[in-house]
């Protein structure tokens, strides 16, 4: 675990309150005006090794409960996912490309708008920068290209699907999103494998521990 032991020896630019305090302050979107901001001590450790971004809260997920992945399909699936790959909720650190969740006019969820995304870059670079992960798994196009907006990295989900580069001070992987429709381009057995080949990457890193015997 030496690699882990130096992440953790080093020091945050902001403190992870501040940047909380300062993202439930934000008013950059009309449009989100009355939705939570979903960034707080409930996404995880903020000096964990492992960051998963997803695309934006869902609105009978991380609206209602302030965790991001949690409660709605989504989430469920992300549970299982987590657990195939040897992971939980405590070892990981999961957020959003835009914090709040972008619904049409008829109160259902929505893709964010580009403008959106753009404002909410500024919180995703600065949390990117506080928590220091050393693995970044991306969940969906829409947050591998939130990245990309950060630094290039050229990659695309359905050519680089569990492929591990380097980014930036960290490792970045690209995988699907846990959403049901996802299972339409790739299939869900082939998710499964997706995450257990993550969990056994992470492992061969000394991130995760190996499983008992």
């Amino acid at each position: 675990m030496q690699a882990a032991d130096q992440h953790h020896a080093s020091a945050c630019p902001l403190p992870f309150e501040t940047l909380v305090e300062r993202v439930q302050a934000c008013r950059l979107c009309p449009s989100m005006e009355g939705r939570r901001r979903v960034l707080s001590r409930l996404n995880g450790a903020p000096d964990a090794h492992i960051l998963f971004l997803a695309e934006a809260p869902g609105r009978l997920g991380g609206e209602l409960t302030g965790v991001p992945l949690s409660r709605d399909q989504s989430g469920k699936r992300f549970e299982r996912l987590l657990a195939l790959a040897g992971l939980s909720r405590e070892d990981v650190f999961v957020s959003n490309a835009v914090l709040c969740n972008p619904r049409d006019p008829r109160g259902r969820n929505r893709t964010p708008a580009r403008t959106e995304l753009d404002r909410c870059a500024a919180w995703l670079l600065q949390t990117l920068q506080t928590v220091r992960p050393d693995v970044i798994v991306t969940l969906g196009a829409a947050a591998l290209a939130a990245l990309g907006r950060i630094e290039p990295h050229g990659l695309r989900l359905r050519e680089d699907a569990g492929r591990r580069v380097r980014w930036r001070a960290a490792w970045l992987s690209p995988l699907y999103h846990p959403s049901p429709r996802a299972g339409l381009s790739r299939p869900y057995a082939q998710q499964d494998d997706d995450f257990q080949r993550l969990g056994a990457w992470l492992r061969s890193l000394g991130f995760t521990p190996a499983p008992a015997v």
